[in-house]
């Protein structure tokens, strides 16, 4: 899990220094270590944050083949690395390392793009072919790591985050308009929809999609993987079923598992972290197949809100009495953590909704315990149905809206996870994100999604026995979220009032500011927002935040400025 950047120069070296400011921008991805590698037009870096292979034999960008043919600098972990080393090397290749990292190379050399389909993971690397002088990019199925690039004349250049391109010497910061509106209309949605950034002139490599870039040709993008084209075969008896389910998440979780430091996990009580922490002790007990994992997996990390509805923290002590996990137990202090809003608009980088400053603080305190490596939850509900939405009777139509929500709605979520933890260097690993469980869960017929008055029923009647039955048979949901009313009324108030009377917020297209500024100057100062209001204030807090984001990240003002109101 790491930082990467790449410039491709189509008529001279990348100058050094330049290489040295990309690659250390990334420098929160990686604190662990950092390396450049210079071709003939070609320029790779790499922030190392340390998980498999500590020592330097680990590094990136690393060389692969006869005469270091293949140069590759990665973000991500493939879990299967095992397996498929073996499979190379009674193929006739050897390694240097205990990574995977090299594992990529090496399958890329013996099986060109179609590499990916061997791969069980989350990633976005790059392979630089010296001898075809050919640039490869690549992504993971369902856009677990980032890629954006660039065009830049007679240059081009990627990078694992936007903000990074910033420290190259020809790139120019402006406002992709019609991007930044739909993420102002839908901040769920907008980023599974299009390449399209709010900043203009950069893209993200879709999920699921690679691209080539050959000598004297345009960038080629191709979509390597779809989910609806992978589909198994699944049981007609529905106790088939679930049982195929349970075989699926626990080998997830065990392939996860795989590290040479130590994991934990966020654990919030609810079903889907639960269950991994569930996982994670039966594996245990039976110690089967835990090849290459660490032996301490039991910390369980617990952001608490006491006195708060969303507060669930006695269902996350029933999870750690039943596994023997460790808890750790933060207290989540809405008065400090508004202070971290600048900051967590610097790390996601684009229009966020209110509630990512407790996940961004929550990441924080794995990091400061020294946990890099977690296990979470992540996208059991957008797969399963697990909002009370999907009662609908809409939902009974060609499992449609569940399998469009998934591909459309996951990506924001899982940008804003990576953002959040890899702020502080740490890296998640999604279980429920296994594209064997992934493509079996969308082969079900919907009633094993949601029925029985239930939502996600066949994860519950697979999680039998791993966790405890009050929480698996749990139907209220709560949601991760942040005081957006007691912040508008107290410790946001400053940022907001100062915001309103910018000239970013007074003449944008985006907004009708004469219609709605005088209510929030009002409300604000006077302390008069109310409960009811959540929807109106979730709007609101989009506009300030945009106006946040171009001050920062187009005007170039210095985010310590903005963290002083």
């Amino acid at each position: 899990m790491c930082g990467i950047v790449g410039i491709l120069d189509h008529k001279k070296q990348p100058d050094q220094g330049e290489l040295d400011r990309f690659t250390d921008s990334l420098a929160h991805r990686g604190p662990d270590g950092r390396g450049t590698w210079t071709g003939e037009g070609i320029g790779l870096g790499h922030r190392r944050l340390a998980i498999l292979d500590l020592t330097d034999t680990g590094k990136c960008p690393m060389p692969y083949g006869d005469n270091n043919r293949w140069w590759i600098t990665y973000n991500g972990e493939i879990y299967n690395f095992i397996e498929l080393r073996r499979e190379l090397e009674e193929m006739g290749h050897r390694f240097r390392s205990e990574t995977d990292t090299e594992v990529i190379a090496a399958a890329y050399a013996e099986w060109g793009k179609e590499c990916l389909l061997r791969f069980n993971g989350m990633w976005a690397f790059a392979i630089w072919d010296t001898q075809e002088k050919t640039l490869f990019l690549a992504r993971d199925r369902f856009g677990i790591k980032p890629l954006y690039y660039t065009p830049l004349g007679n240059r081009f250049a990627f990078a694992s985050e936007m903000k990074a391109f910033r420290q190259l010497n020809d790139f120019q910061s402006g406002v992709n308009d019609q991007a930044l509106k739909a993420y102002l209309d839908d901040p769920k949605a907008a980023e599974g929809k299009t390449d399209q950034t709010p900043l203009k002139d950069v893209f993200k490599l879709q999920p699921g999609c690679c691209m080539t870039i050959k000598p004297h040709k345009e960038p080629q993008v191709e979509r390597w993987w779809e989910t609806s084209d992978h589909y198994p075969e699944v049981p007609e008896d529905y106790p088939e079923q679930v049982e195929k389910l349970r075989e699926l998440f626990l080998d997830s979780v065990r392939l996860r598992m795989r590290s040479d430091v130590s994991i934990g996990s966020c654990l919030s009580g609810g079903i889907d972290s639960s269950g991994v922490v569930g996982a994670l002790a039966l594996l245990h007990r039976q110690n089967k197949g835990l090849e290459r994992s660490p032996s301490e997996w039991q910390k369980a990390f617990v952001a608490t809100f006491p006195g708060s509805a969303i507060d669930e923290r006695e269902y996350a002590e029933e999870v750690i009495q039943l596994t023997g996990a460790k808890p750790y137990y933060w207290l989540f202090d809405g008065e400090k953590a508004v202070r971290n809003t600048v900051d967590v608009i610097w790390a996601h980088e684009s229009i966020y909704q209110g509630n990512m400053v407790p996940i961004w603080a929550t990441y924080r305190e794995l990091r400061n315990d020294g946990t890099v490596v977690t296990l979470d939850g992540h996208g059991a509900d957008e797969m399963l149905g697990g909002y009370i939405w999907y009662f609908d009777e809409t939902w009974k139509t060609l499992n449609r809206k569940l399998y469009d929500d998934f591909h459309q709605a996951l990506p924001t979520l899982l940008r804003n996870f990576d953002r959040s933890a890899m702020a502080h260097g740490v890296e998640i690993r999604t279980p429920y994100l296994d594209w064997r469980l992934v493509t079996y869960i969308h082969a079900l017929p919907p009633e094993a999604k949601i029925g029985k008055g239930f939502t996600k029923r066949i994860l519950r009647d697979a999680l039998e026995g791993i966790i405890p039955d009050r929480i698996r048979q749990r139907r209220l949901k709560m949601g991760f979220s942040s005081p957006m009313v007691e912040w508008f009324n107290g410790g946001m108030a400053s940022l907001i009032l100062d915001t309103i009377e910018h000239p970013l917020w007074k003449g944008s297209p985006f907004w009708n500011a004469e219609a709605i500024t005088d209510e929030i100057r009002h409300k604000t100062s006077h302390h008069l927002w109310k409960d009811s209001e959540k929807s109106k204030i979730s709007k609101f807090w989009l506009y300030i935040n945009a106006v946040l984001w171009f001050r920062v990240f187009i005007d170039g003002e210095n985010p310590d400025n903005l963290r002083m109101l």
